[in-house]
Order: C-alpha cells, then structure tokens, then sequence
C-alpha cells in the first residue's frame, strides 16, 4: 500500500495517460476526434464574389427605376456556368443568369431574385430595384485567406467537419477518440433491472463513470459488473484489451480476502494500490496492463459511487482529456457565496459538492451537500464542486469560494 498526495497522484496518473497518435484519417472518421492541425484557409473563400442566390446578375444602377407596374428590361447576355474558369465581363445594361453559388460576373454588383423578373431568357423583366451589394456573398465572406476556421485541440462535430470541407479537405490529422473500458468488481452487484435470490446491489457506479468518460470525449465501453474472483476478473480485463486505450475500474480494492483487483491486474502487469489523501474515498489504485504490442493504463477507482465521482472529477477526468490531446483539460472556476458553514477535514484535499443558486442581489451562492457523508440523492443534485485542503478550513456563512461546475 502506498501512501500518496493527491497532487502526487495527478501526476502519476499524467504520466501514465499520455496523448494517443496523431493520425491521417478521412473527413467522415474525424467525427468525434480531436483535431491535431489548425485548418487555415488558404485564400479567401469564395475566392471570388459569388451569388447567394438563383436570379440575374446585373449592375445596380441599371434597376434604379424598375418597378412592378413598369419593369425595367434588360437583355440576357449569356448564362454562368460552373465549368468556366473565370468569370466573364460583365456588359452595362445587360442582365446574366446565375445560379446560387456561381461567380457573378466581373463588373455586377448585384443579383436579382428570380421570383422579382418574369425569368425571360433572350430580355429580362425586373420588377423591382436591388441595391449593390444585394444577393451577393463578396470574395473572403466566409473566410479570409490566412484565417484559422477550426484550430487544433477543437473536438471535431458537424459544424467543424463542414468547415474542413468547405476548404477542400478529403483528411485531416487528428487524435482518434480514446476508447475507455470501465468495469465493476463486487460480489454484490447486480444489472438494474435484474434480481437473483437474496438480493444484491444494483450496479450504478459505472453508469456514473462511462457517462463521464463520454462528457470528458473519449469513447466508454461499459461491462457488466464481475464477480470477486480473479479467473473471472482477469477473463473480462482481457476480452476487453483489444479495443482499450485505458481501463477503470471500480470496487474490489479494500484488504478483505474477497476483494480481487489489486492482486489480478498485478499479476497482469504493474499495479499500486493507493493510500489517496482525497475525502470521499481513499483507497484508489494506478498501474499498466501488459496487453502483448502494448501497455494499457488502468485506474481503479472506489466502489462508492460518491467516492468514485469524486476521484473521477479529481484526476481521472483530468487525465482523460489529455489522452484526448484536448488543450484545455480543466474545469474553468467561478465565484460564489456560501449559505451554509462547513469545515474542511485537514490532511486529505476535500471535494464538497453545492448546489448552485442566484440570491436576490444577482450574486451566485452556494449550499454544501452531504458534508459528512455524501448520499445517492445529494450526488445527483448538486451542480459544483468546491475544492478545499490539505490545509484544514472553516467555511463561513458569505464567504466567497471558488467552485467548479460539475458537469455530467
């Protein structure tokens, strides 16, 4: 057993934990990964006015006195088409049709709606004046070029996979979402939703954590609860090596002869078993599975759903962004006001959660939950965290603290 700081422990966990390859993969596989490259564009896009709309190009000036009882009429000069490499000149007097998306001739200022003409193909009729400028997107509307429209450390969705597109990019470079393994040890636990004779404990800890693997961007694979028994324990670790980036665990890790984990993922590669100065929860466990090709990092967390979302919160989540290769792997902190007095044990980092609301005065403040021990409802209800210790602290009624939402 060893005895271990929690900013100790942060750091081990880092180092266990680093950031996956950077790989070259397809637009349609980059969904979800985090992007390893700013996407910069390389000129502006459009490269050239273009039309933001089917209708007729055409000098503003020349529409000045349409109207619909007396429609100005404009000869067609020709039609835009996708396939000419540069937009053709554009003669005074005269109307083109073009369609949404087509470089509008050079020397139109403006595009005019189809439904404002009587669309006549050899003469136009416009029905109404446009300004200069209307029905236009002008070259860089959507980016200049040098611009960065995605920045590297962006976790890549619809809107950010767009962006690449709209540059041209068939692949980007990325760092793949890392796939987490979370599985829970006890004799105890049963599915929910399911019984057996005598009873048992519905299994809700490692709901708990693969939700917050996904919230935090890696890619959980849940297992059903195993049973304290090390042929058993080792089998699932196993079956579930190939598709694991990092393993957490949760239960199993007290000294009774039942509990299993330490001794199993030992006997799989290198294992401690920790001594964690962190309130709730103590006993946690770090180490390295030898998975043939490859080491895959393992964190075993309390059995303690409480216990176990506080650890999460406090060194794993941490760590799971950075296997993710996101810049930005802390929660940002806010302000806020106590309602209640509470004291911070010393020698142990304490994790209290609050409920957040707004006084009258506009001023955010907080309600401590759980201050001796943290029960199911208090878990689901609170919003924040506030951090305290090792130092002993006495929160008073209006003292402001410094909190972290607690997402997930």
């Amino acid at each position: 057993m060893t005895a271990r700081s929690l900013a100790d422990h942060r750091d081990a966990v880092a180092a266990a934990l680093r950031p996956s390859l950077v790989l070259d993969v397809l637009l349609a596989d980059a969904v979800g990964a985090t992007l390893a490259e700013d996407l910069v564009a390389p000129s502006d896009l459009p490269p050239t006015p273009v039309a933001e709309r089917d209708g007729y190009a055409v000098v503003a000036a020349d529409t000045a006195t349409a109207s619909a009882d007396a429609p100005v009429s404009l000869a067609v000069s020709h039609d835009v088409s996708f396939d000419v490499r540069a937009p053709r000149r554009h003669v005074r007097g005269a109307a083109a049709r073009v369609p949404s998306g087509a470089a509008v001739p050079t020397g139109a200022d403006a595009v005019v709606a189809l439904s404002d003409t009587d669309m006549g193909v050899a003469k136009v009729g416009i029905a109404r004046p446009v300004q200069r400028g209307e029905g236009v997107r002008e070259a860089g509307f959507d980016a200049r070029g040098g611009t960065v429209l995605v920045a590297a450390g962006t976790r890549l969705g619809p809107r950010q996979v767009a962006a690449a597109a709209a540059l041209g990019r068939a692949r980007v470079r990325v760092r793949p979402v890392p796939r987490v393994v979370v599985l829970a040890v006890g004799d105890e636990l049963i599915e929910p939703g399911t019984s057996r004779p005598g009873g048992g404990v519905a299994e809700a800890t490692t709901h708990m954590i693969a939700a917050l693997v996904q919230e935090a961007g890696a890619k959980p694979y849940r297992v059903g609860a195993v049973p304290d028994d090390a042929l058993q324990l080792r089998g699932a670790i196993e079956d579930q090596l190939v598709r694991a980036d990092m393993v957490i665990t949760t239960g199993g890790l007290s000294d009774g002869p039942q509990d299993t984990v330490a001794d199993v993922l030992a006997r799989m590669g290198r294992f401690t078993a920790v001594d964690l100065q962190l309130r709730p929860g103590r006993r946690h466990g770090l180490g390295v599975i030898d998975a043939g090709d490859r080491e895959v990092p393992v964190v075993a967390l309390p059995g303690s759903p409480a216990a176990a979302a506080m650890g999460f919160e406090a060194y794993v989540r941490r760590a799971v962004r950075v296997l993710c290769g996101h810049p930005n792997v802390e929660r940002a902190p806010f302000a806020a006001r106590a309602r209640r007095r509470w004291i911070a044990a010393p020698g142990v980092v304490t994790g209290m959660p609050v409920v957040v609301e707004r006084d009258a005065d506009g001023m955010l403040s907080v309600t401590p939950l759980g201050a001796e021990n943290l029960s199911l409802a208090d878990l689901a209800r609170a919003d924040a965290v506030v951090w305290s210790g090792p130092d002993a602290h006495v929160f008073d009624v209006g003292d402001t603290v410094s909190c972290t939402v607690w997402g997930g």
